[in-house]
């Protein structure tokens, strides 16, 4: 009797327990969707009427959201890592999921308007006109550089434009832009009007007024210029198009100026540029080729000629001139030295690039960053190159102290010695202890700890380690090196 008593009791317990447990769960399944929709809305939106009635309608949606996490965990990585092809393939299994979501919209917008895909943008962009994380600016150029063909575009575009809720400055500015592409005069006409009627203010130009200050400036200096040259006149709006990021307009309105004058070097570089941020590597190459001919010791055109080959992946002749820029003076020699390291790497050009990594930091350059430093003491220990990689090590660890990179580097470095003492093994010990008390997650950390057991022959504890880095190592960064370590440990 007292044992179906004990049973019945024991039971009863378990149900209080899982529904304690649901309830909990549930709990914390509505904060997360609370804070889902405060991203998702303003506080004025969720305290509207309308806002309540939205919210109610995207709770089934977030719901189904919070059940995709790992593929938009998956995704968001791909994205970090800057490998578009990838995250754009699983955002885009998400959105079939979940269409109406307002932040995978515009994601999958993003990355199109990265990929220079501007009508794929768009379409996505179009979704979430009222989002307040919306880009606008970028929304409209998508629109304008995506389906621009011509005046008998524009009224369609006009429409489309007045949906987005711009700024009467942006409104204006982005209609009569594409005025500017079809009829100058027409364009200069508007600009002109525009400005007798809305003059400059005394106060601080805010972001939605940049755009057509610019271009008032432009026509400042146009009416400033004495000599009547059109063909400067039309120069210095297009200077402003591309001033303000209007790519696809600086560069359409560049064409038509060379149409009239096909050597004009100002122009020549503004369409060579334009060209570049649109992705029309090709169209940039031809533009500089030109313009080089006219202008050959013009380090700032070397440059952007150097990044244009190396986008077309014509890795030698980028490295011509990324040579030709720093020999003729180009101003950032560092962002020059910092490519090429690259380029040296994928080309397999082991001792172009360590010999590129030691000009780097010799330089002393107050604008080093910590993963300047980093690289370079990688790209030596994976070289066999210690003594460099120790003593970039040892500069990282004095300018970056707060950092466990290079505390674990010269763990690292100093367990290449296989002569190892216990003094040298106590300096390791005290490096690598320090880094994990600072970031006890780092894959590389931890491998280094996992070295470190090896070499003291806590083989069961390094096993542990090497396991634990592998599990961390997102990015499959050290997996490779991890595993070789790992394979070293004696089978029992």
């Amino acid at each position: 009797m007292k044992s179906k008593i004990w049973i019945s009791l024991f039971l009863t317990i378990l149900v209080l327990l899982s529904i304690w447990y649901g309830y909990n769960l549930t709990i914390g399944k509505n904060k997360k969707l609370e804070e889902l929709l405060k991203q998702e809305y303003t506080t004025d939106e969720l305290n509207s009427s309308e806002g309540v009635e939205k919210a109610n309608e995207r709770l089934e949606v977030l719901k189904k959201k919070i059940s995709l996490k790992g593929l938009i965990t998956k995704a968001d990585m791909y994205f970090e890592n800057l490998e578009y092809t990838n995250a754009l393939n699983e955002y885009l299994k998400v959105y079939e999921q979940v269409p109406n979501d307002r932040e995978i919209n515009l994601k999958i917008g993003n990355i199109y308007y990265d990929l220079f895909k501007f009508d794929e943008a768009y379409k996505y962009y179009s979704n979430i006109k009222n989002y307040q994380n919306l880009d606008k600016s970028k929304a409209v150029l998508s629109l304008i550089s995506g389906n621009y063909s011509g005046s008998g575009s524009y009224e369609e575009i006009a429409k489309e434009i007045d949906t987005l809720g711009l700024s009467k400055e942006d409104n204006f500015y982005y209609k009569n832009s594409m005025t500017c592409i079809e009829d100058f005069s027409k364009c200069r006409l508007n600009f002109e009007q525009y400005f007798e009627k809305n003059q400059t203010g005394t106060g601080e130009i805010n972001e939605s007024q940049k755009n057509i200050e610019n271009i008032r400036n432009a026509f400042i200096n146009y009416k400033n210029f004495q000599i009547d040259d059109l063909t400067y006149k039309a120069a210095l709006v297009t200077g402003a198009f591309y001033q303000n990021g209007s790519y696809f307009i600086s560069f359409e309105t560049s064409k038509n100026i060379l149409k009239e004058n096909s050597n004009y070097k100002p122009i020549l570089k503004i369409a060579a540029k334009s060209a570049y941020e649109l992705g029309l590597y090709k169209e940039s190459k031809d533009y500089l080729i030109e313009y080089n001919k006219i202008e050959s010791d013009d380090a700032e055109a070397s440059y952007f000629l150097a990044r244009v080959y190396e986008k077309l992946n014509e890795k030698l002749l980028s490295v011509i001139h990324y040579n030709k820029a720093l020999k003729i003076g180009y101003n950032d020699v560092n962002d020059i030295r910092r490519r090429l390291i690259f380029i040296y790497y994928a080309l397999n050009d082991t001792n172009k690039m360590l010999e590129t990594f030691k000009e780097l930091i010799d330089s002393k350059d107050k604008n080093l960053t910590i993963n300047d430093y980093n690289l370079a003491v990688y790209y030596h220990i994976l070289n066999d190159d210690l003594e460099n990689a120790l003593k970039y090590s040892d500069l990282g660890k004095a300018k970056y102290s707060e950092s466990e990179l290079f505390y674990g580097y010269t763990g690292w470095i100093m367990l290449q010695n296989e002569n190892i003492d216990e003094i040298k093994l106590k300096i390791v010990e005290n490096n690598i202890n320090k880094a994990l008390e600072i970031n006890d997650k780092s894959p590389m950390i931890v491998m280094v700890k996992g070295i470190y057991e090896l070499k003291k022959e806590n083989y069961d504890e390094a096993f542990i380690y090497f396991k634990k880095a592998i599990s961390l190592d997102r990015n499959k960064e050290y997996s490779e090196t991890t595993k070789y370590f790992l394979d070293k440990i004696p089978k029992k």
